[in-house]
């Protein structure tokens, strides 16, 4: 109970926080291309930029991991008010589960989300998990990343979490498409770097989007 009320609240002010942002879309046509071919894929993004990814993409039937702690129960419960499917587990409890959740719900046609650099870092480096499914089931990977003109980052938790202020201009930016071929450990290791190179700096572009940042620190 305590779970479902906690996550209640959370959607809720998220929803109202989300609702009074000014949101503009980069190369959305890149995800939508895929999908008009009739092809799901995996959207990458860092953990610390997810924040208004929760409402942009509500309702379209992406699959995103949620660990089996007590945090990952209220987490479950926001996403799922989203309109997304969980899965649960992560890298350090109930990793196999979480995996092959993820490739289920892959192979049943449905996009997934996953933030690549989580659960605890190193911060802006991918893990390797996300390009080990798209090499077994041959799924692109789609870079995916929030930037905002007046933001708070919170300077002291791991992952720089970025808040939007109210009422300020947000932008969400896609990457082209990356392909994995195959599971060979060299082929693995070559798409984690290049999918890191280009989450940065597609972070990077978000970042310059609105010119000078109004970004203030906590």
């Amino acid at each position: 109970m305590r779970a479902r009320f906690l996550s209640f609240i959370a959607w809720s002010l998220m929803s109202l926080w989300s609702r009074t942002l000014r949101i503009r879309f980069v190369d959305r046509k890149i995800p939508q291309g895929l999908a008009s071919k009739g092809m799901n894929c995996i959207y990458a993004f860092w953990h610390g930029r997810q924040f208004l990814l929760f409402f942009t993409h509500r309702d379209s039937n992406i699959v995103i991991p949620a660990s089996e702690s007590r945090d990952g129960e209220i987490q479950a419960g926001i996403i799922s008010r989203f309109g997304f499917g969980v899965v649960r587990g992560s890298s350090k409890r109930k990793g196999a589960q979480a995996y092959l959740g993820l490739m289920k719900a892959l192979r049943d046609g449905k996009s997934i989300a996953l933030a690549v650099d989580g659960p605890r870092g190193p911060i802006y480096e991918v893990k390797q998990g996300i390009t080990s499914l798209a090499g077994k089931l041959g799924k692109p990977i789609v870079p995916l990343v929030m930037g905002a003109k007046r933001s708070w980052v919170l300077e002291k938790i791991w992952d720089k979490y970025m808040l939007p202020k109210p009422f300020t201009e947000c932008v969400i930016m896609y990457g082209e498409p990356i392909l994995v071929n195959g599971t060979g450990v060299e082929e693995l290791e070559n798409k984690r770097k290049e999918l890191t190179v280009a989450l940065n700096a597609l972070m990077a572009r978000a970042d310059a989007f609105f010119g000078s940042s109004g970004s203030s620190k906590r």
